[in-house]
């Protein structure tokens, strides 16, 4: 009886070990990413940012793609082009977005992996 209460002991600490390591990093990872900023040149569809965050490596752009035009739109491509604080374009990132009926708004996420990203621009592109 003894030994299993040793055991069942060291069960909750390794569970609970685990529940606090697993808080410590997503608190240190959300710490980690910084807000940048950018420029959105699409007057239609109409794009919104509602979050741009990097890292050392990595990062993402959230927002939304309303198409405000009379008609529907079959296929199109969110361009962002991302730049250094030296005004150097670090890449590209593509998204393709699909049958966005008129005055429909959708959800999106860009995830890229490239470093030293100070700032971004938006574009709609009909092709790759």
């Amino acid at each position: 009886m003894k030994r299993f209460k040793q055991l069942m002991i060291f069960a909750i600490l390794g569970v609970l070990f685990i529940i606090f390591s697993e808080y410590l990093i997503r608190v240190g990872l959300r710490n980690t990413y910084k807000t940048i900023s950018g420029e959105i040149k699409s007057a239609s569809p109409q794009i919104t940012v509602t979050e741009a965050k990097v890292t050392d490596v990595n990062g993402y752009v959230q927002g939304k793609i309303k198409n405000t035009s009379e008609e529907g739109i079959e296929k199109i491509y969110i361009k962002l082009e991302l730049y250094s604080k030296r005004d150097i374009k670090l890449g590209d990132k593509f998204l393709e977005i699909t049958n966005l009926n008129s005055n429909e708004e959708k959800d999106f996420e860009i995830k890229f992996k490239y470093s030293n990203v100070d700032y971004y621009i938006i574009t709609c592109v009909n092709e790759k």
